[in-house]
């Protein structure tokens, strides 16, 4: 992950971020109305976290607009995808959760552990996946 980004994105700045990007798999555009809907908030919410993240550079946001993500964007929403596949693998078939919990898991991990003890993890599971 970008250290200088890291830092600058909150746990919630980074869901919203995510919720943009999976949003985006299946529809051109996004609007404040489908980012409420998805995570249950009110559009008052979305909206300073769409301001946030376009101060960031990482969407494209006016107001009243749909809302794309940068290049930039993109490419951090890649890495928390990732981050959260490989966190569920670890899970899954590693240590043999069911799915419901990892999923409900790896959503506290990749927020609440360190980023060396996720590194860690990452490498133990492509480690593992290789035997």
């Amino acid at each position: 992950m970008h250290d200088e980004t890291k830092l600058e994105l909150t746990e919630n700045l980074e869901d919203y971020l995510y919720d943009i990007f999976e949003i985006l798999k299946t529809a051109p555009i996004v609007r404040i109305k489908d980012i409420a809907k998805r995570r249950d908030v009110k559009l008052s919410s979305v909206v300073v976290a769409a301001k946030s993240l376009a101060e960031k550079g990482l969407i494209n946001y006016q107001k009243y607009g749909y809302i794309t993500l940068t290049d930039k964007g993109v490419e951090i929403a890649k890495e928390i995808e990732n981050r959260k596949k490989i966190l569920y693998k670890f899970l899954t078939e590693i240590l043999n959760v069911s799915h419901d919990s990892a999923l409900r898991d790896v959503h506290k991990m990749e927020h609440d552990l360190s980023e060396e003890t996720i590194r860690k993890i990452i490498e133990f599971t492509k480690r593992f996946s290789l035997q």
